[in-house]
């Protein structure tokens, strides 16, 4: 069903565009309610791997632990796979700001530390999602969410039509990937900026509940952070950690918005 749907969501993004649904450009101070987590436990919650390489490139990639699964038990289990640069704690990179990553800070949304795209020709990035994931997975539907934020430009594409030329592309996979992570994303960066083809999201078929609010919501989530990201202190927003909202909260769009100024094409 998905399948027959892909490529009419693109089409679907530009009308809401269209109809004028307005994001905030910045965010006031964050009202903290019930449904803000204390910073520090959203990046506890996740799990970094950071190797740094002799090219002078960084290859990082964040998990999701799985219900059940405790950031120390996921390290564990990495480690036994061999997987080298498992962070004991959040990167240093982030170290003293808790969940709220890295500048952009909107409220309890933040950016990824040293990891955005590059504009290339264009007055936004252009960041195509390729998607090679199983039916089960809504990846378009979550597309939609993210083609909505100023800022950046998302879109969807099935694999098989390629990377368009002179856009950033972002290889978007399901697969049986074991019980203690919902979702990966990993990335390459030098100097500060994504090297194009090394951001990869990997979505897990074997632990992920099969239920389109759930999977909706680990998708939403690691599209995120391939688009710069990090997690968000607000149950309200798919960027928190474990919970499963399936959009994006107007403090996401307001990091992405912050995160790439320039007037937009």
């Amino acid at each position: 069903m998905f399948r027959a749907t892909r490529s009419m969501v693109g089409l679907a993004g530009l009308l809401l565009t269209l109809t004028g649904l307005s994001v905030p450009q910045a965010a006031a101070a964050p009202s903290r309610g019930a449904d803000a987590k204390p910073a520090a436990v959203q990046h506890e919650e996740a799990v970094y791997v950071v190797q740094e390489r002799q090219d002078g490139t960084v290859h990082t990639a964040i998990y999701e632990p799985a219900a059940g699964v405790t950031p120390d038990e996921l390290r564990a289990s990495l480690r036994r796979q061999g997987i080298r640069g498992v962070q004991d704690a959040e990167p240093a990179a982030t170290a003293g700001l808790g969940a709220l990553g890295c500048s952009p800070v909107v409220g309890t949304a933040s950016a990824l530390c040293g990891a955005k795209w590059s504009y290339g020709a264009y007055n936004d990035p252009q960041v195509y999602f390729l998607d090679h994931t199983s039916d089960s997975w809504p990846v378009s539907d979550a597309q939609v969410d993210w083609y909505q934020s100023p800022g950046i430009d998302a879109y969807y594409r099935w694999y098989t039509a390629g990377c368009p030329s002179g856009r950033h592309c972002v290889h978007t996979y399901s697969g049986s990937y074991g019980t203690d992570w919902y979702g990966q994303t990993s990335y390459t960066t030098s100097g500060g900026y994504f090297v194009d083809g090394s951001v990869v999201v990997r979505l897990n078929d074997q632990i992920t509940p099969n239920t389109y609010a759930a999977r909706r919501s680990v998708a939403c989530h690691e599209m995120g952070h391939a688009l710069g990201l990090d997690h968000n202190g607000s149950t309200n927003s798919c960027m928190s950690v474990p919970e499963f909202p399936q959009h994006p909260s107007s403090q996401d769009y307001s990091v992405l918005n912050l995160l790439y100024p320039k007037a937009g094409t």
